[in-house]
Order: C-alpha cells, then structure tokens, then sequence
C-alpha cells in the first residue's frame, strides 16, 4: 500500500494544518521571524543620543504538503489563515512567493514564503 498525497499526514508541527482558499494543506515545516528596524537618534553633532526599535512586519517560510494532487500548486498571493495553540503567530498571511512543486515518494510540496496581513 502506498501513501497518498491526501493532506492527512500530520507530522507534528504545532501550526499544522493551515488553510489555503478553503483548502486544507499539512505544513511540514515552518519559521516565523518577528522583523524589527532600529532607528538612531543623533544630536547636532551627529553624536549618538539614543535608539528606538520599530517593529516590522512578522515574516513566514515553510513547506506545505499539497491537499490532493490536482490541489493548485501556485499558491502565490493567497492568504493562508493560521491557527494555532500560540495565539502570539495566529493570523492570515500573505503568500508573497512559492516554489515548483516537487515529490519525494509520494507525498507533493510547495515551498513559501509571506508576510502577516496587518489590515
């Protein structure tokens, strides 16, 4: 018996499953980055007085299993609602690019990578 690529194989990833245009994908792998930009403050002199952080935007990569094999794999400029027990990464991201798929067995991937919508 083989192994279907049916979007049910769980891998024990906390942010797992997510959804994509009312469909169900497994991510098999994900990083989070909480961007931040630091601004310094300079008197007359161009002396350093001080800095402040300005927060960024929160940045997302990872591996998606594809629901079924004739799930789209371009996934581009989707939005992908996250939710999970970390209520800090909940939210709809937004897919800014993805990878060709490929296969390894028989499982299909996709490769992304977005950013969380603000509004």
């Amino acid at each position: 018996m083989s192994i279907s690529s049916d979007g049910s194989q769980s891998f024990g990833i906390n942010a797992s499953p997510v959804t994509i245009n009312s469909v169900v994908y497994i991510c098999e792998g994900m990083s989070i980055n909480h961007t931040a930009t630091r601004a310094d403050l300079n008197d007359s002199n161009g002396e350093p007085v001080g800095s402040t952080i300005i927060p960024g935007r929160r940045e997302i990569s990872g591996t998606l299993q594809l629901a079924t094999n004739s799930t789209a794999s371009n996934v581009r400029a989707q939005e992908m609602v996250l939710a999970t027990s970390d209520s800090d990464v909940n939210g709809t991201y937004l897919i800014t690019d993805c990878s060709a798929t490929y296969s390894q067995g028989d499982y299909v991937k996709v490769a992304i990578n977005g950013y969380q919508k603000i509004n």
